[in-house]
């Protein structure tokens, strides 16, 4: 598809010639839009036409662009228009189908447009084509819905069978029980970051994720549990994290050997921090393992979400330090 003159443009781009700038614009693989001050298309780049399957220019050219897309994206371009006029960056995924009815998923930019002078003339928007990634993105959504599932009933079918073969045994029972507890516990902690919600609450979190390992041996503290949301993929992080220190703790820590476990949460200048102290009843033995990919796993999931994580090792155990911002 090759560009037309676009007399819109000289308006909106000042010293550009029309077809200067829809040379420029015409350069990006996503849709690029110019919006009037009032909300009216003004120019649309060839490769827009053809991610939205738009046969007839005139179509697009002038509408009002919130009427493009469907009832439910009103509110995000409205609140985008509010905050590329304020000089703000701008940004907002939402579904709209194509002119054909195919359905897309974008991801949309808007920016403020001045002239030479300085004036606001307008806006630009550029939406770019994720439908892949959101299908990839839900398909996975439905695969841990449904591992949640069968791990469910997995744990249910390990307790009925701890009922079974400890009945008439009064040592026995009380073992199935505790047991039957630490199953629960588990699948509890899944469900609040496996599931589709896009937030959790930390002081709810934290708890579920530790209760499974305790035991008489080991005094697990919860103090100062800040309640905090964060979000699905912070949440993941997070409990991957503390995962992995209960796990370590119940090989080679405090769970394992005895002591005390004291986690707390804070939140300041617009982080988020975990402290989990660690003290046991013998020396660590080794501060990494050899061959151990853990922690490393951790340090880079933790980081590919804009956080930290920090361990100091002491004579009888351990404290780290996990932030994130909020």
């Amino acid at each position: 598809m090759t560009s037309a003159s676009h007399p819109d443009l000289t308006h909106a781009l000042g010293s550009l010639s029309s077809l200067s700038a829809a040379a420029v614009l015409d350069q990006s693989i996503d849709c690029v839009k110019l919006i009037g001050l009032a909300g009216d298309v003004q120019y649309m780049n060839a490769n827009g036409f053809c991610a939205m399957e738009i046969d007839d220019q005139s179509a697009i050219i002038g509408r009002t662009w919130v009427a493009l897309w469907p009832q439910e994206a009103a509110e995000r371009i409205g609140a985008a228009y509010t905050a590329a006029s304020a000089g703000d960056a701008a940004n907002f995924q939402a579904f709209c189908p194509t002119a054909k009815g195919n359905a897309r998923w974008w991801d949309v930019s808007v920016s403020k447009l001045v002239d030479i002078a300085g004036r606001h003339v307008g806006y630009l928007s550029v939406s770019r084509d994720v439908t892949e990634q959101q299908q990839s993105r839900e398909a996975l959504l439905v695969a841990a819905a449904e591992m949640i599932h069968r791990l469910k009933n997995t744990y249910m079918m390990v307790s009925s069978l701890l009922t079974i073969f400890a009945r008439g045994d009064a040592g026995n029972e009380a073992f199935a029980q505790r047991m039957r507890a630490r199953l629960a516990a588990i699948g509890t902690a899944q469900a609040l970051f496996t599931s589709g919600e896009a937030s959790c609450d930390i002081e709810l979190l934290v708890p579920a994720l530790v209760a499974p390992f305790e035991n008489p041996a080991c005094r697990v503290i919860f103090d100062d549990l800040t309640p905090a949301i964060v979000n699905r993929g912070r949440a993941d992080a997070i409990a991957l994290v503390i995962g992995e220190l209960s796990v370590n703790a119940g090989k080679h820590g405090a769970l394992a050997h005895g002591g005390e476990i004291r986690v707390t949460t804070s939140v300041d200048n617009g982080e988020l921090t975990i402290i989990w102290n660690e003290r046991c009843g013998v020396p660590p033995q080794a501060h990494r393992r050899d061959g151990g990919q853990g922690l490393a796993l951790i340090e880079r999931i933790v980081a590919a979400r804009y956080g930290r994580v920090e361990t100091e090792w002491q004579s009888m155990g351990l404290t780290t330090r996990l932030t994130f911002p909020l």
